[in-house]
């Protein structure tokens, strides 16, 4: 019975240790060949006329142009470039931020709740990167 266990314990560190050569780690190369990265900061945004979306991207080549479209409730794409601040400018290590206030989208709206998609275009149009954003409504407080 305990060469059993001690056969059964060998195999499983043996099968664990297999596994764990296996395992590798990205180096910095490996990395950037992952392709660009889009985060919205707020990935949760209240639905209100001061609703404001940071957006930051990594891994894009440094200098490329970049165009940022977000898609309304009737799906249509938009570039919304002209209302980022500050415009997105890709850095020489490939990243950039913008802040987009798109209050004035939900008052029109443009934007209900649920799940929307940022995409991150070339200047072709060509898409490089997504990113998800969630609205919801604003819920009134109870007054005691």
């Amino acid at each position: 019975m305990k060469k059993l266990l001690y056969y059964s314990i060998t195999a499983i560190i043996t099968v664990g240790l297999a596994a764990f050569t296996a395992i590798t780690v990205p180096t910095e190369a490996a990395a950037g060949e992952l392709g660009p990265t889009v985060v919205v900061a707020s990935p949760m945004v209240k639905m209100d006329g001061k609703a404001t979306i940071s957006i930051l991207g990594c891994g894009f080549t440094p200098g490329q142009e970049i165009n940022l479209l977000f898609a309304d409730v009737n799906g249509i794409p938009t570039n919304i470039g002209d209302d980022l601040k500050p415009e997105p400018k890709v850095n020489e290590r490939g990243a950039w931020y913008a802040t987009w206030s798109c209050g004035r989208w939900v008052s029109r709206g443009l934007i209900e709740e649920g799940a929307y998609v940022f995409t991150v275009t070339d200047s072709d149009y060509s898409p490089l990167a997504q990113a998800g954003v969630a609205f919801y409504e604003a819920k009134e407080e109870k007054k005691k």
